[in-house]
């Protein structure tokens, strides 16, 4: 099975819910070889939990990551965070990422035009669901045409959980034109994707991204992808991660990647 989880958030992120010893201890108990903590960083939110909401404090994290990994012997335990990705930040993502030696970055789309597709309000500004789809592609895209600081891109369909059909109405004919343009130029920037097995607990038909997204990655090149949970608690830690594998086996992949000091390592499956 895969052992190593690249999406998981303890306390240092505002929507988690498990200290970070917590999760660690976990991932021990359930096998895991390797695991990378990912805290969210989205800078200039919009969200409604007030000031410092998804704001890291990173040097706290800092502290209690050296503390607790140093502790790990079975465990490989990496810092890493996901930073939330908005065309205007280019400047300061780049400032924070060189000041941090991370393992890994996943650089994700929460909020578009001021608005996180998951609290509300993104899908009534568009004529219809598809409508809003297209506008969160080409946000994604926009921003990996201007960030280089991310080493793969979150949950790339991301705003199809909150949508009113979520992913049973999506194809990826309907968006072929942009998704393959986001595929070719994470290729060509040498980033990847992940597969983030919370798709199947959110109520989707399968992971973030879609089936026919990762397998039209494998098609185009693609060799970079790892595999997360996206856990704000111990008990989604590698939660669906036998699905998440037949899905990786069935797109082409026989392999996945786990980032060490910011360099992709590929595990066979």
């Amino acid at each position: 099975m895969i052992r190593s989880d690249f999406h998981m958030h303890s306390t240092f992120s505002t929507d988690a819910r498990s200290e970070m010893s917590d999760m660690l201890k976990a991932a021990s108990d359930k096998g895991l070889k390797h695991i990378c903590f990912t805290e969210h960083m989205d800078w200039d939110n919009t969200y409604d939990e007030g000031p410092g909401a998804f704001i890291l404090d990173t040097e706290s994290y800092k502290i209690q990551y050296d503390l607790l990994s140093s502790s790990s012997k079975d465990l490989s335990v990496g810092f890493g965070v996901e930073l939330g990705l908005q065309p205007h930040l280019v400047d300061f993502c780049n400032e924070y990422t060189h000041k941090y030696a991370f393992d890994f970055i996943i650089g994700s789309s929460h909020i578009v035009d001021r608005i996180d597709p998951g609290v509300g309000g993104f899908y009534e500004k568009f004529p219809s669901e598809k409508a809003a789809h297209r506008r969160y592609f080409e946000a994604e895209l926009e921003c990996i045409e201007k960030f280089d600081c991310f080493d793969v891109y979150g949950h790339l369909d991301y705003a199809l959980r909150y949508g009113p059909t979520a992913d049973r109405s999506f194809t990826y004919e309907e968006y072929s034109d942009i998704l393959d343009k986001i595929l070719m130029r994470l290729i060509e920037k040498g980033k990847g994707i992940e597969i983030n097995s919370g798709g199947f607990r959110k109520g989707m038909l399968g992971p973030n991204p879609a089936f026919s997204i990762i397998k039209r990655y494998h098609e185009l090149g693609g060799e970079i992808i790892t595999v997360g949970s996206d856990a704000h608690h111990t008990s989604e830690i590698a939660a669906d991660f036998d699905r998440a594998e037949n899905v990786l086996s069935d797109a082409g992949f026989r392999y996945y990647t786990i980032f060490k000091e910011r360099k992709p390592v590929q595990i066979p499956l």
